[in-house]
């Protein structure tokens, strides 16, 4: 077999599997509604997350509103093999809050409020859940609030 063949077999391999390994990840997207609570209780979350920047979600009362510094959207995805889809929901649910929070902070708000998920730009509204898409390689969770600055 001459090289010019082989590196097109390879190439022709390797363009297949590729296409049935999008075709798998594709082929599962089992839907959750799961609580924040329990993404706000990772030992993750207790590092990560900045108590000086303070997240509302839903409908929640909050202080009243001084500044508003503009909305803003975070689609987030993680690797999900290997792990259950409930903790790869968790794990990328904080990613996008810890998101949430470094805009805020980049904008100079203290607070984001109105947090909602936003898969495929569909919102759902809950104080205590957000949305989670599951496939059989990858998890994701999108969302989106408001910037602010609130009284203390």
């Amino acid at each position: 077999m001459s090289l010019s063949l082989f590196k097109t077999l390879s190439t022709a391999v390797l363009i297949t599997l590729g296409v049935l390994v999008a075709q798998a990840a594709q082929a599962r997207d089992t839907f959750y509604m799961l609580p924040f609570r329990d993404v706000l209780a990772l030992p993750e979350a207790q590092s990560r997350l900045d108590p000086s920047i303070r997240l509302y979600f839903g409908n929640q009362l909050h202080p009243e509103i001084i500044t508003r510094r503009g909305g803003y959207y975070i689609d987030r995805k993680t690797n999900s093999v290997f792990k259950s889809d409930e903790g790869a929901c968790r794990w990328v649910a904080l990613s996008a809050l810890i998101n949430l929070q470094e805009r805020a902070r980049a904008v100079g708000a203290n607070a984001v409020v109105n947090i909602a998920s936003y898969y495929n730009q569909r919102e759902n509204v809950d104080n205590e859940n957000y949305e989670c898409h599951a496939g059989n390689v990858v998890a994701g969770v999108a969302l989106k609030g408001d910037m602010v600055t609130i009284s203390n």
